[in-house]
């Protein structure tokens, strides 16, 4: 025996294995007497005996089969694995803001970068005014000024000034500060 059977007796269990298969050969003979098939014991015996035989074995190997774990939604799983297509975007726009090629539109990057990061942190601010209970909400670059000086210079400024990854950084962590 295998795994399944592990701290039993091997014997205890094929004995009862053997009694289990000659209770359905009995049950199974006497029913198809009764419907008067006329079966021949020893075939009958065979078959059943063919057939336990297989499930017996397959009993015995399931410890070792891996199980399959059906854990959460497949469907959010393969959705995550897709790109989100905002991110892939803003990506390609602060890589073409800090490349100074000369004759590329990072100019054109960094203001659609700037656009983008003022945009958010606007908002996180209008969000915050009216949490606070704020009755009337002063203009964009007041509430830029309020908040943060130093961001909103950046976010202000025209044209945008030159950055680099770490000023993109900073940026971030400023306006989640907020």
């Amino acid at each position: 025996m295998t795994g399944n059977d592990t701290g039993r007796d091997p014997a205890r269990s094929w004995a009862k294995r053997i009694a289990i298969l000659v209770g359905a050969w009995v049950l199974v003979w006497v029913f198809t007497a009764w419907l008067q098939m006329h079966p021949q014991p020893l075939g009958l015996f065979a078959a059943l005996g063919a057939l336990f035989a297989m499930g017996w074995w397959a009993h015995d190997r399931d410890s070792a089969w891996d199980t399959t774990e059906w854990a959460g939604d497949p469907i959010g799983r393969r959705m995550k694995t897709s790109q989100d297509t905002r991110i892939s975007y803003l990506r390609r726009l602060i890589d073409d803001a800090v490349a100074h090629r000369p004759g590329s539109e990072s100019g054109a990057s960094a203001a659609s970068l700037q656009s983008i990061v003022r945009d958010v942190a606007v908002d996180r601010l209008r969000r915050r005014a009216t949490a606070d209970g704020a009755a009337q909400l002063p203009d964009d670059a007041e509430l830029l000024a309020h908040a943060d000086p130093t961001l909103a210079a950046y976010l202000l400024a025209q044209p945008p000034p030159p950055i680099t990854r770490q000023t993109v950084t900073d940026i971030i962590d400023r306006i989640e500060a907020l």
